[in-house]
């Protein structure tokens, strides 16, 4: 390994630590983890595909325009949030992506797949419930498994995107709830899951039918993957500890808290399981997984930097919205509009990085403005062109990506009716109607 991506790998690790300690160090300037987390991304910016890198320096190139622009009439703070905005995001997804090394265990590799609808519905519940805690590594583990002796079919490729990528909607260890609490940073944590759940579960049942139809021969033929409930602790103990510990300390950072528990449980889990043989296990990981991250935690940055840039011209310019406030109509819009632009290829980081910031002015209730951002990363996704996950699933698996696409839009203009019923309930119960 080059010492460039050691260096790199490194200063992410850092990160992740600054991200956490932050909590407890009133007045830690926040903007020099970002100059670490950019310092990251730079060391690696040659290892990054072309047409990433291309997006990667429009986002960014955009965003400084927009900051000078508006720096020149008077605009202030916009260089330390730049430097700030999403770095928590990437911290939280570093620290997350640990749990891969404890999430799913390899005692499954030795079982033998399993067939037919029981198979489908472990599979779908296996992938998303995984997913929720250690993200795309569930999809490829679960796919690596699937495709192992057998090219992976459309319906296992349907099952797994789907079943995985809805669970943006509720997830508190998805960039999605990243996302949605730094442009809404007053949302309820328990809202939003409790909020999104119903929709995760609405979306497996979309699949559920789609894929045991008879157009899918009922289902019969699904090879899927071999689960056992017990393999679940990982998920269920990340997911209670976080919830407790910020209803306790609700001013602390949900990214930080989510951070912190992800390396506890992680370096706990293996110094049980391995002894001493677990820093050799993490070493690993820093040096291998963190600079295989780049890609991502890059795209986010620069939307970072696009958001800030956003925020100056917007408030320079004084540009409104085509509605004097937010409630379940314009929820609903906004849902529709960035689904359709997911669909066109804009990931929702950039329509939540720059929408964040145009909707927030007319003071919204943050609660369904987050759970909106949420629906379009658990929806519009399952559906985009720049999906890292699509992009994984044709390019990896030899899927044909235009038909992966085709059917997932489907499921996405299926599920987002659904979401737009979930908006108008909870503004019913809420007092928004």
């Amino acid at each position: 390994m080059s010492p460039r991506n050691v260096l790199a790998a490194w200063l992410y690790l850092a990160v992740v630590i600054l991200v956490v300690a932050a909590v407890w160090l009133p007045g830690y300037p926040a903007w020099m983890t970002g100059v670490i987390a950019w310092a990251a991304c730079l060391l690696l910016l040659p290892r990054l595909p072309q047409q990433q890198l291309v997006m990667v320096l429009v986002l960014a190139g955009i965003g400084a325009l927009g900051i000078a622009w508006s720096m020149t009439r008077g605009a202030s703070g916009l260089i330390g949030m730049a430097l700030t905005q999403n770095v928590p995001l990437a911290g939280m997804l570093i620290a997350v992506s640990f749990l891969q090394l404890i999430a799913v265990s390899s005692e499954s590799d030795a079982e033998p797949l399993e067939s037919g609808r029981g198979a489908l519905f472990k599979t779908m519940i296996g992938v998303h419930l995984f997913g929720a805690v250690i993200n795309f590594s569930a999809v490829a583990i679960f796919a690596d498994r699937l495709s192992a002796r057998a090219k992976l079919t459309m319906e296992q490729a349907m099952g797994l995107s789907q079943a995985f990528i809805v669970g943006a909607a509720w997830s508190p260890f998805y960039g999605a709830m990243a996302a949605a609490l730094t442009f809404a940073p007053e949302a309820r944590l328990t809202q939003l899951i409790f909020w999104g759940i119903p929709v995760a579960i609405a979306g497996i049942t979309v699949t559920w039918f789609t894929l045991t139809s008879e157009r899918h021969r009922g289902g019969r033929d699904f090879v899927g993957y071999p689960l056992h409930l017990e393999a679940l602790w990982v998920p269920a103990v990340l997911a209670v500890s976080v919830l407790a510990i910020h209803e306790w300390q609700p001013r602390w950072s949900v990214l930080a808290i989510i951070a912190a528990m992800a390396s506890l449980v992680t370096v706990l889990t293996l110094l049980v399981r391995s002894g001493a043989g677990a820093v050799a296990i993490l070493l690993r990981h820093v040096h291998n997984r963190l600079p295989a991250m780049n890609g991502e935690l890059t795209l986010f940055l620069a939307a970072g930097i696009l958001s800030a840039g956003m925020t100056g011209a917007i408030d320079v310019l004084d540009l409104a919205l085509p509605f004097s406030h937010f409630g379940p109509l314009q929820a609903s819009l906004v849902l529709i509009v960035m689904n359709l632009c997911a669909w066109i290829g804009l990931h929702p980081i950039i329509l939540v990085s720059v929408l964040g910031p145009w909707i927030m002015p007319l003071q919204p209730d943050q609660t369904m403005l987050a759970m909106t951002f949420l629906m379009c990363w658990g929806v519009g996704l399952t559906a985009c062109p720049m999906s890292n996950t699509m992009l994984a699933m044709a390019g990896r698996y030899g899927l044909p990506f235009g038909e992966l696409l085709g059917m997932n839009r489907w499921f996405s203009a299926k599920v987002t009716v659904i979401c737009i019923a979930v908006i108008y309930v909870y503004a019913a119960l809420h007092g928004g109607l």
